[in-house]
């Protein structure tokens, strides 16, 4: 299928959604879930990395469901080419039936916000792009500790001094690498909404990251947060 966006202007506020997959039933599943819940607007579908980095440049989408294995330009890169494109970008959301740690973590670097699993329902789909388009990491839960592991066993931490975190900003990031959301964080240590996504802010710019699965990324790798914390 030739990538294919809505042919009118959106008449709402809801988010607007990409779907990338090279495979026709996904894509139909997707829109069959987003129009049961009513959550979100599907703007365009594409069947190609690079036909859904075309669309994404013309429809700009708030966010993209992007499939993680595709021959040719697959999730990875094509998630890494809608981001360095210019102009605004997109929340990408990785999209697969793999539930390896390897590839969450693959995904992550690429630039995903986050990781939701092919078998998931209607309900668990619009759970996880509001999740992440509310600045929040989506990831399945019985993924997290196989993540953990390999984030800190199987990668290089990066040479020279790990940039310096505040004990708080630490805890902020422990939680959110156990998939707390914003508010369960700020519930957590008793402070506010705001207060948690001021240390974010200031976890970001210390890191030099643009999400949370970035940040607890690279905080893992740099030995921010040790696997005895976790």
């Amino acid at each position: 299928m030739a990538e294919s966006s809505a042919t009118e202007p959106s008449s709402n506020d809801r988010p607007r959604v990409v779907v990338i997959d090279d495979r026709t039933m996904p894509r139909i599943a997707v829109r069959a879930m987003l129009d049961s819940t009513g959550t979100f607007e599907l703007v365009g579908e594409a069947a190609s990395g690079e036909e859904g980095v075309r669309l994404c440049q013309r429809v700009h989408p708030e966010l993209v469901l992007l499939d993680v294995d595709m021959p040719g330009m697959d999730g990875a890169a094509t998630a890494r080419a809608i981001l360095g494109n210019q102009g605004p970008h997109p929340i990408i959301v990785a999209w697969t039936v793999s539930d390896s740690g390897e590839d969450l973590i693959r995904m992550i670097r690429a630039g995903c916000a986050g990781y939701a699993l092919k078998d998931s329902g209607p309900k668990e789909l619009d759970r996880a792009l509001m999740t992440a388009f509310h600045g929040d990491m989506p990831v399945p839960r019985k993924m997290i500790p196989e993540v953990i592991t390999r984030a800190v066993a199987r990668q290089e931490r990066p040479a020279g001094a790990p940039p310096a975190l505040s004990p708080r900003e630490r805890e902020v990031l422990r939680l959110a690498a156990h998939g707390l959301s914003t508010k369960e964080i700020a519930k957590d240590l008793t402070i506010s909404r705001r207060s948690v996504d001021a240390h974010f802010s200031n976890i970001y710019r210390k890191l030099d990251v643009v999400n949370r699965g970035q940040a607890v990324h690279h905080a893992l790798l740099q030995g921010l947060i040790g696997a005895d914390e976790m």
